[in-house]
C-alpha cells in the first residue's frame, strides 16, 4: 500500500464525506416508504464505516453488525431494549415462518422482519463496496453518478423533493472526486504524504468548491428548459388531471376531496378554451361538510331543477337585470359530463338538444342527452357579472345570522375535533370588524399579511390525530389553494357565517385578443378552489384567501354607492407635536428627508448579504490570484524592467527578483549552496546557459566592483527567457 493510504487524517476526511453521501441516498427512501427510525439506520452506516475504517478484522466486524441488527428488529418490533427471553422467542419464531414461506417460495408470506434483514444487507454491501472504492480504487465517479441519477429520478417522478439534496450531493461529490484524484496524483508522482503537502493541494479545491457553490446559490437562475415529462406521461397513459388523496397528486380537477394535503405535480395539458369580454372564474360544484381531513357532500338535502338550451337558470347568484348580457364561449378539450360557467349565468346554448340538471347541493350543472351522461364539446353562456351595493355591505350585521333559516345549518357545520385554536384565531382576527362582510374580509386579507407561503411541494398529508386546517394555520403555513380556501370557510364557520367551499378552474392565461373579446387557454394547472361566503341582506359573494390568486378578475365587484350614502373621509395628514419647537423641528426633518449617514445605512443593511458575497468573492479571487502569482507576475515584470534606463543597481533588483521568482516556481536554493552552483543547477533544469550568464554579470558587479563592464540592455534577453519560463 501506498503512503497516502495511511494517512489517517486524510482518510478520515474521505470517510466522513463517503458518509454523507450515502445519507443522501437513505433519507429519500426512508421519507417515501414511510419507514422511520432513519437515526438508527444512519447509526448503522456510522458504525460499518467506522470499522473499515479502522480496518477491523471481518471476524470481529462481522458479528458486531449481525447484533445490532437483530436488536434493531427487537427494539422495534417489540419495544424491549435488551434481549429478554420474550425477544429471543420473537426472533425465533420470526425466523420459523420466513424460513418456510422461503421453503415453500412463497415470497409474499416472508415478514416485515424478513424485508428489514434484507434491507440491512443492503446496507452492509453498499458500505463494503463503498470502502473498496475509496480505499483501494481511489474512484468514487461510479457511485457519485449514480447518486445524482438517483435523486433526480425521485425528484421528478415521485413526492420527494431533490432541490437541497441535489446541492448537497454535488458538493460532497466534487469534494471526494478531488480528493481522491489527488490522492492519486501523489502515488503516480511518488510524492510523501506530508500534511503540509496535502493541505497545500486540498485547502484550494475546499475553498474553489465552496466559493462556486455559493456563488452558484447567489446568482440568478433561469427557469427549466424542459417541461415536465410526468404530466405528458400521465396524461399520454389517460391519467391526467386526476386528483389525488394520497402523498403526490397531479393537479388538475378532480372528484375526491375527502382526503387533501400532500404535494402536487404540475400539468399543462388543456382542458378547455374561453372566448370571453375578460377573464372569468370557472365555477364546478361547491361542496359543505367538512371531515377534519377534507369534504364531503351531504346527502338527502336539496332539490334538483331540469333546463333546457336558452331556458334562464336560476343560482344563487341573481342576475342585476339592468346589466347588459355578456356571452362566453367554451370548447372542451378535455370530456366532463358537466358544464363550466361564470357567476351571473343566465343560460347555456349548444348544437345538441340535451338537460342541464342543476343541483342546489352542489350547484353543478350534469348534462344528460336521453337520459344519458352527455360530455359537450362547445357550448355558449350568456351571464352577467353580479355587483353589489356598498351600502347593503356595510348593514351586514353579525345580529342577522341568528335570524337565517335551517337551510343554512349545513353551511354552519363544523367537526367536534376541530382544535379551539381555530376558532380563538378567527375571533382575533376580526376583533376590530363589526359588519358580517368586514370580518370576512378580514380573514380574506389574513394569509396575505401573515408570512403564509404558496407552494405545490413539500405540503404534508395531515396524520390521523390532526385536523388539516389546523395544521395549515399553526403548523406548516405553506400550501396551495385547497389550504387556503379550506382555512377561511372553516374560520367563517366558527363565527356562525355561512361559507361553503367551491372548485373550479381560474381565468388560464390569455392567448388571443379579438376586439372585444380575449381569448383564454384554460389548462390543468389553473384548477383552483375558492370561497362562497353568505352576506345577510345580500347573498352569496366570492372570496379569494389564496396567495397570488385575485377573483377580481373573474367577478366585478362594482361596491356601488346609494345616493343617501355618506361619502368616503378623506385621507388625512399625520399629526405633528403639539409643542410649536417641537413641531418646527419635525417639519424641518421631514422636509429635508433622512441624513446621509441614515441613507448609506439603510442602504448597508438592505444589501448585507449582497455585500458579504461580493466581499468574499473578492478575498477568494485574491487568494486564488496571490496562489498562482507565480504564473502572472513574470508578465508584470518583464514589463516593468523594460521601462527606465539601465544599470547595475536595476540589473542587481532584476537578479534577485529572478531568484524570488525560481523559488516560487519550485527550484529552492539550498542552504549553504554558491550563486555558481545554483545556477548551474538551474541551467541544467532549463537546458540553458543563461543563469551561468546572469550570476557571473552579478558576482563581477557586486563582489568585483566593477559595474561599469554590466550591459543590463545585453543581459535583459537572457534574464526574461528565464522568467518567462517560470510561468509554466
Amino acid at each position: 500500500m501506498t503512503s497516502i493510504r495511511k494517512n489517517k487524517l486524510f482518510m478520515a476526511v474521505l470517510y466522513a464525506l463517503v458518509f454523507f453521501m450515502l445519507a443522501e441516498w437513505l433519507t429519500p427512501v426512508i421519507v417515501l416508504t414511510a419507514t422511520g427510525h432513519k437515526a438508527l439506520f444512519l447509526i448503522f452506516v456510522a458504525a460499518g464505516l467506522l470499522m473499515a475504517f479502522l480496518r477491523v478484522p471481518w471476524w470481529f466486524s462481522g458479528p458486531l453488525k449481525t447484533l445490532y441488527i437483530l436488536w434493531f428488529i427487537v427494539y422495534v418490533y417489540t419495544g424491549n431494549v435488551f434481549f429478554t427471553s420474550e425477544a429471543i422467542a420473537f426472533l425465533w419464531t420470526d425466523f420459523g415462518l420466513n424460513f418456510s414461506a422461503l421453503m415453500s417460495q412463497n415470497w409474499a408470506g416472508t415478514t416485515d422482519v424478513f424485508r428489514t434483514v434484507l434491507f440491512f444487507v443492503l446496507l452492509w454491501m453498499a458500505i463494503y463496496l463503498i470502502h473498496y472504492w475509496v480505499s483501494f480504487r481511489l474512484s468514487i465517479f461510479l457511485f457519485y453518478l449514480l447518486t445524482v441519477i438517483f435523486i433526480a429520478v425521485l425528484d421528478t417522478f415521485s413526492p420527494y423533493s431533490g432541490e437541497t439534496a441535489i446541492i448537497r450531493i454535488m458538493v460532497i461529490g466534487l469534494l471526494l472526486a478531488g480528493l481522491l484524484h489527488l490522492a492519486r496524483w501523489m502515488e503516480g508522482h511518488r510524492i510523501l504524504e506530508r500534511t503540509d503537502k496535502l493541505a497545500m493541494f486540498a485547502v484550494p479545491l475546499v475553498l474553489l468548491v465552496a466559493g462556486s457553490t455559493a456563488l452558484a446559490l447567489y446568482l440568478p437562475k433561469a427557469g427549466p428548459i424542459w417541461p415536465d415529462p410526468v404530466p405528458f406521461i400521465t396524461s399520454f397513459s389517460g391519467q391526467g388531471g386526476v386528483g389525488s388523496g394520497g402523498n403526490v397528486g397531479r393537479i388538475g380537477y378532480g372528484v375526491d376531496d375527502s382526503r387533501l394535503g400532500g404535494s402536487f405535480i404540475g400539468d399543462d395539458t388543456a382542458v378547455f378554451q374561453a372566448e370571453v369580454s375578460e377573464g372569468q372564474y370557472w365555477k364546478v360544484e361547491s361542496k359543505d361538510y367538512y371531515t377534519t381531513k377534507g369534504w364531503e357532500l351531504t346527502e338527502n338535502v336539496g332539490e334538483s331543477f331540469v333546463y333546457g338550451n336558452s331556458e334562464t337558470v336560476e343560482t344563487d347568484f341573481v342576475l342585476d337585470e339592468e346589466e347588459e348580457l355578456e356571452s362566453a364561449r367554451l370548447s372542451m378539450e378535455q370530456g366532463f359530463p358537466f358544464v363550466l360557467y361564470p357567476y351571473g349565468t343566465e343560460s347555456f346554448t349548444m348544437e345538441e338538444s340535451l338537460d342541464y340538471q342543476y343541483s342546489t347541493v352542489d350547484q353543478r350543472f350534469e348534462t344528460y342527452q336521453d337520459g344519458e351522461e352527455f360530455e359537450p364539446e362547445a357550448y355558449e353562456i350568456s351571464f352577467t357579472e353580479p355587483s353589489y351595493s356598498l351600502t347593503a355591505l356595510r348593514d351586514t350585521s353579525p345580529e342577522e345570522l341568528a335570524e337565517l333559516p335551517a337551510e343554512f345549518d349545513r353551511f354552519l357545520q363544523l367537526p367536534d375535533g376541530l382544535p379551539e385554536r381555530v376558532g380563538d384565531l378567527a375571533a382575533e382576527v376580526t376583533e376590530s370588524s363589526e359588519t358580517v362582510y368586514d370580518k370576512t374580509r378580514a380573514i380574506e386579507r389574513y394569509f396575505s399579511t401573515s408570512g403564509f407561503e404558496y407552494s405545490q411541494s413539500d405540503i404534508p398529508v395531515p396524520e390521523a390525530d390532526e385536523d388539516y386546517v389546523d395544521q395549515f394555520l399553526f403548523e406548516t403555513q405553506r400550501g396551495y389553494c385547497d389550504n387556503f380556501s379550506t382555512s377561511m370557510v372553516v374560520m367563517l364557520r366558527s363565527l356562525d357565517i355561512p361559507a361553503r367551499w367551491v372548485k373550479g378552474f381560474n381565468e388560464g392565461e390569455l392567448v388571443d385578443s379579438d376586439g372585444d373579446t380575449d381569448v383564454y387557454q384554460v389548462t390543468n394547472n389553473n384548477a383552483h378552489s375558492w370561497v362562497e361566503a353568505y352576506m345577510p341582506g345580500v347573498g352569496w359573494m366570492l372570496f379569494e384567501p389564496t396567495i397570488g390568486f385575485t377573483g377580481a378578475s373573474a367577478i366585478d365587484f362594482d361596491l356601488e354607492l346609494d345616493a343617501d350614502d355618506p361619502e368616503q373621509p378623506e385621507e388625512q395628514e399625520l399629526p405633528l407635536a403639539e409643542d410649536p419647537e417641537t413641531a418646527e423641528e419635525e417639519e424641518a426633518a421631514i422636509a429635508s428627508g433622512p441624513s446621509f449617514w441614515d441613507r448609506f445605512t439603510d442602504s448597508i443593511s438592505a444589501n448585507r448579504w449582497k455585500i458579504l458575497w461580493t466581499l468574499a468573492g473578492l478575498v477568494l479571487a485574491a487568494a486564488i490570484l496571490f496562489k498562482i502569482r507565480h504564473k502572472w507576475m513574470p508578465k508584470l515584470l518583464v514589463s516593468y524592467y523594460r521601462r527606465g534606463s539601465g544599470g547595475s543597481a536595476r540589473f542587481e533588483k532584476a537578479y534577485l527578483r529572478l531568484l524570488k521568482q525560481l523559488e516560487l516556481y519550485g527550484i529552492n536554493r539550498r542552504p549553504g549552496q554558491t550563486l555558481k552552483s545554483y545556477a548551474a543547477y538551474i541551467d541544467s533544469f532549463f537546458g540553458t546557459r543563461e543563469m551561468s550568464k546572469l550570476t557571473e554579470a552579478y558576482e563581477r558587479t557586486v563582489y568585483g566592483g566593477d559595474e561599469e563592464s554590466v550591459d543590463w540592455p545585453e543581459l535583459r534577453e537572457s534574464w526574461e527567457n528565464l522568467i518567462n519560463r517560470t510561468s509554466g
